[in-house]
């Protein structure tokens, strides 16, 4: 009997998007997979778009009666991305309870894959077979199969 061959995903995200994509064995180029793109537009805002008002003010410790700002405890832009990883992990999470995929590589920047890396489940962690700690999130799909053929294999040539 002969085997199936390995589902493979490749997932290329950012801390604002991710594409979901699998390789075609018959033409060997990067299609979509899964679910549609996920995106975050929250994460592309602007600081004083995310967050309602101004920080607030207080006095100053010293008797001079002077004022001064409260820094924001959180940086706005920095919580937007880990939600939005948050969803990246559940949606892969899902994807893998289907057994929609049997492998899986990861393409993120270094700090949204750290970030993601913490946030995914055992089963899917135990599916992972490489990590590629690189910003491609805007590359096509034909690029981006060139830049990961070392994982994927040789690209044939057409005769």
């Amino acid at each position: 009997m002969a085997k199936k061959p390995a589902r493979i995903w490749i997932v290329v995200a950012d801390g604002a998007r991710a594409r979901f994509l699998a390789l075609d064995t018959g033409t060997s180029k990067l299609v979509p997979a899964g679910p549609a793109d996920l995106v975050s537009p929250r994460s592309r805002q602007r600081p004083r778009d995310l967050v309602s008002d101004r920080p607030g003010r207080s006095f100053s410790s010293s008797r001079s009666g002077a004022r001064h700002a409260l820094e924001p405890p959180h940086d706005p832009h920095k919580l937007e991305k880990h939600r939005f990883m948050e969803v990246l992990a559940d949606a892969l999470d899902e994807a893998c309870g289907r057994r929609a995929f049997d492998d899986l590589i990861l393409v993120a920047p270094r700090r949204s894959l750290g970030e993601l890396r913490s946030l995914l489940s055992k089963r899917v962690q135990d599916r992972i077979g490489h990590e590629v700690a690189k910003d491609l999130a805007g590359e096509p799909p034909s690029r981006l199969r060139r830049r990961l053929v070392s994982l994927l294999g040789p690209i044939p040539r057409a005769s």
